[in-house]
């Protein structure tokens, strides 16, 4: 762990004043923000793939304890406060959609965790409290209620233990990114 917070620091400079690791980001334009495909007015407008990435990897590298501030260094040639502002703007855009897309997966989750369950429930009771006769077929078919119902159990455990707790991990990442500073330096 030791070895890992070190990298850290020799990869993130530490921003004392303010307790927050830099995400530093090299722009030659506010415009490399910005998807290039995306034709909407700069403050709707999607950030780049690349940018989101970068964020995204450099945020989960930092541990949850220090705050992050996002430091965009551009020419000094091309300083201009309505850019900087447009470039917020869809900075807090696209990560408040971000924010808005895990919560509906994780209602979705919650809605399919709890048909996994009730399915699951409802095969085991099947399979245990009814008895089909004595063909191959009936016991084939009965077989077959058991193996589905610990299947939609199995679902059921799974969704709660390991996708809830990505899904979440994953919302409050970007609540992260969503609420760091973003501030600009030029050189």
């Amino acid at each position: 762990m030791k070895n890992k917070f070190s990298q850290i620091q020799k990869q993130y400079r530490f921003d004392e004043k303010n307790n927050a690791y830099l995400i530093e980001v090299s722009l030659d334009d506010y415009d490399d923000v910005y998807d290039e495909w995306d034709p909407a007015p700069f403050k709707k407008r999607f950030i780049q793939a690349e940018f989101d990435d970068f964020i995204l990897s450099s945020a989960e590298d930092i541990p949850l304890k220090y705050n992050i501030n996002v430091v965009l260094y551009l020419p000094e040639s091309k300083k201009d406060g309505n850019k900087e502002a447009a470039v917020e703007a869809a900075y807090r855009n696209y990560y408040s959609y971000e924010i808005v897309k895990v919560a509906k997966n994780i209602a979705k989750l919650s809605k399919k965790t709890l048909s996994n369950f009730l399915l699951s429930m409802g095969f085991l009771s099947i399979g245990y409290f009814f008895q089909f006769g004595n063909s191959v077929i009936l016991d084939v078919l009965q077989e077959g209620i058991f193996i589905g119902g610990w299947v939609f159990l199995w679902e059921f455990f799974t969704d709660i233990i390991t996708t809830r707790r990505e899904l979440l991990a994953e919302n409050k990442l970007y609540k992260r990114i969503y609420h760091s500073e973003l501030r600009y330096i030029y050189i």
